[in-house]
């Protein structure tokens, strides 16, 4: 950089008045240079990157610095595992296999507790940043990852960081955060950060008197970063003001003059559509049964059916409602639906799966019960399943207390999952997409999460935390010759 150009507006501060001081900065992105050497100019691997040029001269000694800077979304659903304040067993408990990003605060952890482990990883759990290890015929469901320049290749990633505010991570056993970096293959091994304040706990974990020493961190920063986002990205809850997905801006309520909080706008605003004096709520619990009887609820005209008349009825273009039949196991769904009781989904035996079409967000006021597997098809299509998730269909699930998943058997569920006291997954279930929760109960036989990137920018309207949350963080610092 030609710190000589005229145009330079020098700097000095109070405290410094013998220090001038200049800065400016570079858009990856639009600066016209293959910045990241990928062999492309200005694409979108280059968007949100930063490079920072800094000069500072007294005396006629000067000192020059580079400065990149990554910035980005960090909102909770770009993670595979969002938890909150927790509870005295930490934030997860038991094992699960982890493929994507990993964001715990842990707020009600006790400070100074060794025994308190935010995340144990033991035996054979893990955090990955791709998808080695996904079970067959889910990938073509999906997006296929973008790719990214690394050490000269390009390779696939799911540009993955673990950040812990409180409390400390406890690993044993074969658990790993990262992987090894192997040159030649497709996929990205390393995890893109790390940010853990407390520190490292357990038998893969060197004593060093201070922090501790990890045997099985492989990430690109590290492990000895602190969590980067202070206060940032806080658990978000019902009670909190509704955002907008788009720009994150609230919303008066005219007839409170205060903002609308978020349950507030999702009965008042987007269920005042429907034109009913209950506003789309179905008052009791809903269960739908794999192996049961066919149900319709329209939220929009407050007409509900089962059995034949269920699987005839045709709802409007732009109605909020469910349909599902249990002979074809499809399920049917548009807009909000709002449920007073709690909402299962079950299956008997080999009946045990649900395939849904459409996009829905559900705010259920009581518990959650997941124990079909939940899948993703095109135009109500079982057998359409191609890039069916998350960008044409979408199930939404918000419970204002638990959600259970596969409590009786081995699953496949795709969605995004908020509850907002504790997700309990006892099974070796396989979820693609997110889960948010203050506090997960894993059990013993590893469940495996696989992050889906393009869910945050494809979630139904109402979901919670669903807006933006823009940070920067650095990628790299050094001091330049003159």
């Amino acid at each position: 950089p030609d710190f000589d150009e005229s145009g330079m507006n020098w700097a000095t501060l109070p405290e410094m008045p013998d220090v001038q001081m200049g800065a400016y900065a570079v858009n990856w992105f639009t600066d016209g240079r293959d910045s990241n050497g990928d062999g492309t100019v200005d694409n979108n691997a280059e968007r949100f990157m930063y490079t920072i040029y800094a000069q500072a001269e007294e005396n006629g000694l000067v000192r020059r610095s580079e400065v990149i800077y990554k910035g980005g979304d960090v909102n909770v659903w770009r993670n595979a595992i969002f938890a909150g304040s927790g509870q005295a067993g930490g934030l997860i408990n038991g094992n699960v296999s982890i493929h994507g990003s990993v964001h715990l605060l842990g707020n009600d952890l006790p400070e100074g507790q060794t025994a308190i482990a935010a995340i144990d990883l033991s035996g054979t759990s893990l955090i990955h940043n791709n998808y080695g290890g996904m079970p067959a015929g889910l990938a073509d469901r999906i997006p296929a990852l973008e790719t990214t320049p690394f050490q000269g290749e390009t390779i696939e990633s799911l540009n993955a960081n673990l950040r812990v505010k409180n409390g400390l991570v406890g690993m044993s056993g074969n658990s790993e955060v990262g992987e090894p970096n192997v040159v030649g293959n497709a996929i990205k091994e390393t995890m893109d950060g790390t940010f853990v304040t407390d520190g490292w706990t357990g038998n893969s974990v060197i004593d060093d008197g201070d922090r501790g020493d990890p045997t099985a961190v492989f990430s690109d920063n590290g492990w000895d970063e602190e969590y980067d986002l202070g206060d940032k990205v806080p658990f978000p809850l019902l009670t909190d003001d509704w955002r907008d997905p788009d720009t994150g801006a609230r919303t008066v309520n005219a007839a409170t003059g205060t903002w609308y909080t978020h349950e507030e706008y999702f009965n008042e605003v987007l269920l005042a559509d429907a034109a009913i004096p209950t506003d789309g709520t179905y008052n009791g619990s809903i269960t739908l049964d794999a192996k049961g009887t066919a149900f319709y609820w329209n939220a929009s005209t407050n007409q509900q059916l089962t059995g034949a008349a269920a699987v005839a009825a045709v709802p409007g273009v732009n109605d909020d409602y469910i349909q599902f039949d249990p002979d074809t196991n499809v399920l049917k769904m548009n807009g909000q639906i709002r449920i007073n009781g709690n909402l299962s989904f079950v299956g008997q035996g080999a009946d045990k799966t649900v395939n849904y079409t459409g996009r829905a967000a559900f705010l259920v006021y009581g518990d959650i019960e997941v124990d079909t597997n939940l899948l993703t098809c095109n135009n109500g299509d079982p057998n359409n399943t191609n890039l069916s998730f998350p960008v044409n269909n979408i199930i939404g699930l918000m419970a204002s207390d638990e959600m259970v998943v596969g409590s009786t058997s081995q699953l496949t569920i795709m969605g995004a999952f908020y509850a907002q006291t504790k997700i309990q997954s006892a099974k070796q279930t396989n979820v693609l997409g997110t889960f948010v929760s203050n506090y997960f109960d894993m059990g013993t036989n590893v469940p495996s999460i696989f992050q889906v990137p393009n869910l945050a920018d494809n979630l139904p309207l109402g979901m919670l935390g669903n807006y933006p949350i823009m940070a920067l963080s650095q990628v790299s610092w050094r001091e330049l010759g003159i």
